[in-house]
């Protein structure tokens, strides 16, 4: 998380750690601490492109350790689940109310397909998708289909390899920072998996 440290950071960072570690399955592989940890250092990043505000940038962080802390309890809905369990630690800490919305509209905008409206809800999905843009996209790829075939059955590499690439292909990133740094590197993985494809 860098040098970042603003005040309620600390207080959500060692409650989200705790609730994954609670809640820890093998199964879970690719929405793990690590995605987390990932997700937070690009909204991070992405954050201080744009300047934004302390009090913003902590919001967006605070959305960025929960957004997926309802996967834990399921698959379903888990945005809807993680802004839940966000909504009940921020109101058990007496943070002021429309904090909390903007924290739970953030996790709510990740849900895919996305649709975020405001600025820190655009930062957050794109940093939630930062991994179409990365290196390391093939592995990441490759531990999301394990990790969705050990909850719904095998699913033949040909197929996942057509959906990741429709998907892929589809995607625009919201901010325009991410659009003109991340969408040549995404373009690389397209092609990439147009290799394999064909």
């Amino acid at each position: 998380m860098g040098n970042f440290n603003l005040p309620f950071l600390d207080k959500t960072k060692e409650f989200v750690a705790g609730f994954i570690g609670e809640n820890f399955s093998e199964k879970i592989c690719y929405h793990n601490i690590d995605h987390t940890l990932e997700v937070v250092e690009a909204s991070e990043m992405i954050g201080h492109q744009y300047k934004i505000s302390d009090v913003d940038m902590e919001t967006l962080l605070i959305a960025a350790w929960f957004h997926d802390t309802g996967y834990y309890l399921g698959c379903q809905n888990h945005e809807e689940a993680s802004a839940k369990i966000a909504q009940k630690f921020l109101q058990s800490h007496n943070i002021d109310s429309n904090i909390i919305k903007q924290v739970t509209n953030c996790i709510l905008s990740t849900k895919l397909p996305q649709k975020p409206t405001t600025l820190l809800e655009k930062i957050l999905c794109d940093a939630d998708l930062f991994h179409l843009s990365s290196e390391h996209f093939l592995k990441k790829s490759q531990l999301l289909l394990h990790e969705i075939s050990l909850r719904t059955g095998e699913i033949s590499q040909k197929k996942w390899m057509m959906d990741t690439l429709d998907f892929i292909s589809a995607h625009t990133y919201h901010t325009e920072y991410c659009q003109r740094k991340l969408g040549p590197l995404q373009k690389k993985n397209v092609d990439l998996l147009l290799s394999k494809v064909d």
